[in-house]
């Protein structure tokens, strides 16, 4: 049986969620949402092995003591700590979309181990947050999020960010090393040769935007390249909407040596 992070099965293994500082001692507990996925859905029992993290970087492999009422406690084999330093922090922007196409861009976006994601409303917005409900929309995309980290192996859990207009996407732009603007209308530069201006050099903070279903005006574009980004293109062809971040993060994932363990 499997009892140290690195032994070969280990990936197989159910993962729960536990609360930051958790994982420091002999044994932890799986409670709440995660103790009734764990306990009533998945159905571990004693004696069962499992993975737990806790989100921010620390991951365990732990045996179940007991499992009974939507709780189960857990001791703990083998642990470690990765820190967000062995990867390019990557924010992605995206604009809101229609139905739950959201939902699948921060999907696929966990799962090449994305740093945060903000969800944005741009001049040609069709997908909205109703009102009052944006708490509830944020805490589903938080689900989702931690749903791809267990089921990709992940450590880290990435940030939701508050929905917000253009003005707080070009704050965000100088808060990061490197900001780009995914746009279909760009001619000159591409996403390559971007990566590649600073050799040597790599970034550890980029900042990818990426518009609505039609895409960002003009006038959007200009005003975050006067805050400091730069539009790019990744070829000739236009991708979806729902689609681009996830294939552009690959693209920066690839070039810098990838992201967030």
């Amino acid at each position: 049986m499997n009892t140290r992070l690195d032994d070969p099965g280990v990936w197989r293994l159910d993962t729960f969620r536990v609360a930051p500082g958790s994982l420091a001692d002999r044994a932890a507990v799986v409670d709440g949402p995660e103790g009734h996925h764990a306990v009533d859905v998945v159905r571990v029992r004693e004696g069962d092995l499992v993975r737990l993290i806790d989100g921010d970087g620390v991951e365990a492999i732990g045996r179940v003591e007991t499992a009974a009422q939507g709780s189960a406690r857990v001791e703990l084999l083998d642990s470690r700590s990765r820190s967000r330093e062995e990867g390019v922090l990557l924010t992605v922007v995206q604009a809101l979309l229609k139905g739950r196409a959201f939902d699948d861009v921060v999907r696929r976006c966990t799962e090449l181990g994305v740093d945060g994601i903000v969800p944005a409303v741009t001049e040609r917005t069709i997908g909205r947050v109703p009102e009052g409900a944006e708490r509830s929309r944020i805490e589903r995309w938080e689900a989702v999020a931690l749903a791809a980290t267990k089921q990709s192996r992940g450590v880290f859990v990435p940030r939701i960010g508050e929905v917000c207009g253009l003005p707080e996407v070009a704050q965000l732009v100088g808060a990061h090393d490197r900001a780009f603007v995914a746009w279909e209308e760009e001619e000159g530069a591409t996403l390559k040769g971007a990566l590649a201006e600073e050799v040597g050099e790599t970034p550890r903070s980029v900042l990818l935007i990426v518009g609505p279903e039609g895409g960002l005006s003009e006038d959007e574009v200009a005003a975050l390249v006067e805050a400091g980004a730069k539009p790019v293109s990744v070829g000739e062809r236009v991708l979806r909407a729902d689609w681009a971040a996830a294939a552009i993060a690959g693209m920066i994932s690839h070039d810098l040596g990838g992201l967030n363990p």
